[in-house]
């Protein structure tokens, strides 16, 4: 399965790179399944660096259209990585609450707090 997951995510590398350069029907919905399925295999702390890119590069991506040169088609790519991010973000989220429901109703789910001890 990781071998999918990476796959899943060079391939929404390249149509992210390719798409600011030519045409691509539903680009959007392909990279955000292509974005779902590299995170499936995801560990909880491979889902925090996830939440980081998503944001990161959304944000980077509003950013550099202002450069004179290269500026659209870059903030074209970052744009598009951003949406495969936010695909794997979603996907990644909702597997984190599925695996904490199922832990709580296994009952091996831990308070997210515990009280300290008195002295």
């Amino acid at each position: 399965m990781e071998k999918v997951c990476a796959g899943s995510r060079a391939l929404a590398l390249l149509v992210a790179i390719i798409a600011a350069f030519a045409t691509i029907p539903q680009v959007a919905t392909v990279l955000l399944v292509l974005g779902g399925i590299s995170s499936i295999a995801n560990k909880p702390q491979d889902n925090i660096r996830v939440y980081l890119v998503a944001t990161v590069f959304t944000v980077a991506a509003k950013n550099l259209g202002g450069f004179a040169v290269v500026g659209a088609d870059l903030a074209n790519i970052f744009g598009s990585v951003a949406i495969a991010a936010t695909g794997a973000a979603a996907v990644s989220a909702v597997m984190a609450i599925v695996n904490m429901t199922r832990a709580a109703f296994a009952g091996a789910g831990q308070p997210a707090m515990t009280a300290a001890p008195a002295n």
